[in-house]
């Protein structure tokens, strides 16, 4: 029998989780009632319940997956005898010795974790655009909001933030307004 490690353990866990919250979420959405218009209210947490069980259902699957690759690359068999002979357990004989194995492949290493400053300083700037976005318009405030938080992660990049910053804002007004009528603040530019 295969047994997970901690990190697969919870990785099914969550996946579990999150496919559950999204059925329930999903089928919570045919209580809302709906109009006439193409987009109705039940449209956006109908979406948001299909993509949580994808995603849920894509989680297990990963997860699962990795669990056979590891149960083929270490045998559980081998594994069980490494741990015995690694604690001194019965079986274990001194003059041997413990092999550990590792699965084929690349081994990446996590990336560094979020420093607390920048933590602090992310939610200082999303209360900040939270603050402007009424006044300045939705435009100005999303460009210069996504051009700040994109330079705190590549502040060498300014031009390619820039681009990205005011590009993902003009999109997102054109599909608000003029695809879903759904007007955002104009501000200053109105």
């Amino acid at each position: 029998m295969r047994t997970l490690t901690p990190a697969l353990r919870g990785d099914v866990i969550t996946g579990i989780a999150v496919t559950l919250v999204g059925a329930v979420y999903y089928i919570a959405t045919f209580w809302i009632q709906g109009t006439k218009n193409i987009v109705t209210p039940a449209t956006f947490p109908a979406i948001v319940g299909i993509a949580l069980i994808v995603l849920g259902v894509f989680l297990l699957g990963q997860a699962l997956y990795r669990s056979r690759k590891l149960a083929e690359v270490v045998p559980a068999g081998a594994a069980s005898a490494g741990r015995a002979s690694a604690r001194g357990g019965a079986g274990a004989d001194a003059s041997e010795e413990v092999v550990e194995v590792e699965p084929d492949g690349v081994v990446l290493d996590a990336p560094e974790g979020p420093k607390s400053k920048q933590v602090v300083l992310q939610f200082a700037l999303f209360f900040i655009y939270l603050g402007i976005l009424i006044p300045v318009g939705f435009l100005l405030s999303t460009a210069a909001f996504l051009m700040t938080m994109t330079s705190i992660y590549a502040p060498h990049r300014w031009v390619r933030n820039l681009i990205f910053s005011v590009l993902f804002s003009v999109v997102i007004y054109i599909a608000f307004v003029y695809g879903l009528a759904v007007y955002l603040p104009v501000g200053i530019l109105g």
